[in-house]
């Protein structure tokens, strides 16, 4: 029993001595009331802007909607007179035409960025349909009597004459800010656009009447001038490529469907300098085939993929 006793006491003291230790390595009875301590949160990182990555590019489809253009087919004589021929559509009567587009460009500010953007549209007719049937005349001297012999022609002709164009624009954009993921925006563009003509032709005509300027009785019978062809077959083709200046504005909405990718639709006006003209032969001398001071309302939608 003493013995037992003795080990008791002795538990006691060797627990006393261990205690200043113990609560030296758990922080004291103070530090054990207040509890874990809790970690401080890492403030939110603060959205910064890279002017050196923030580059895009994208693909675009779309449509020359409206094509406001002086369109002309005009005939030009022996003796450089012309008049008008009806082959030619008027600019409102241009069919639709898609564009296929490419975009590359940067933002150099959060709301100001440039571009690049080259647009396709393939051919579209901007000649009338079938084979059209009119009166042209032709002139040439009357090597007898020093007149002028004119000539009137029944003709049926037929065309197709085809415009395709490559524009490449620069063009420099302002995105609206809203705070939200849709972004209205407006910009202009300078470039060139690249057009080419081809045209196809085919005519069959005959003389219907002549007269000479000096005598009125010379065909009066109904003949027709030997200076001039009486009757004419004749077919042919003709491709003429030009570049010319060009400029555009812009309007549209991007709407952001991840932090990468934006779809854009807009709104472009184009503008096309220059007269692009063709050449060709017909029964009433020359017939010339003119495009010129065109411009187009597009509607563009692509996507455009943005590199941060």
């Amino acid at each position: 029993m003493k013995s037992a006793t003795t080990w008791i006491a002795t538990a006691f003291v060797l627990a006393f001595g261990a205690a200043p230790a113990m609560a030296a390595d758990w922080g004291g009875v103070k530090d054990m009331g207040g509890g874990v301590p809790i970690p401080v949160p890492a403030p939110a990182p603060v959205p910064t802007y890279d002017a050196d990555s923030d580059w895009y590019i994208g693909l675009t489809l779309g449509g020359n909607l409206l094509t406001d253009a002086n369109i002309k087919d005009i005939d030009i004589d022996n003796l450089g007179a012309s008049s008008t021929a009806p082959l030619a559509r008027s600019g409102s009567d241009v069919p639709s035409q898609m564009i296929y587009g490419l975009v590359f460009g940067r933002y150099f500010t959060p709301s100001l960025r440039w571009e690049v953007a080259i647009d396709y549209s393939p051919d579209t007719q901007i000649s009338r349909d079938g084979t059209v049937n009119y009166s042209a005349t032709n002139r040439a001297f009357n090597t007898g009597d020093g007149g002028t012999d004119t000539t009137t022609y029944d003709v049926a002709r037929q065309e197709t004459v085809q415009l395709s164009r490559t524009t490449a624009l620069f063009n420099v954009l302002y995105d609206i800010p809203t705070g939200t993921r849709f972004t209205p925006y407006i910009g202009g563009g300078l470039g060139v656009t690249w057009r080419r003509m081809t045209r196809s032709y085919s005519e069959a005509s005959g003389c219907t009447g002549s007269s000479n300027s000096l005598d009125p009785t010379l065909y009066s019978g109904g003949g027709c001038s030997p200076y001039l062809p009486t009757a004419s077959s004749l077919s042919g083709s003709d491709t003429k490529n030009q570049i010319d200046l060009a400029a555009a504005v812009q309007a549209g909405i991007a709407t952001e469907l991840t932090n990468s990718i934006i779809w854009d639709n807009g709104w472009q006006m184009l503008w096309e300098g220059g007269s692009l003209t063709s050449s060709a032969s017909s029964i009433a001398g020359t017939n010339r085939f003119s495009f010129k001071n065109s411009v187009l309302q597009q509607f563009r939608s692509g996507i455009r993929i943005k590199f941060d």
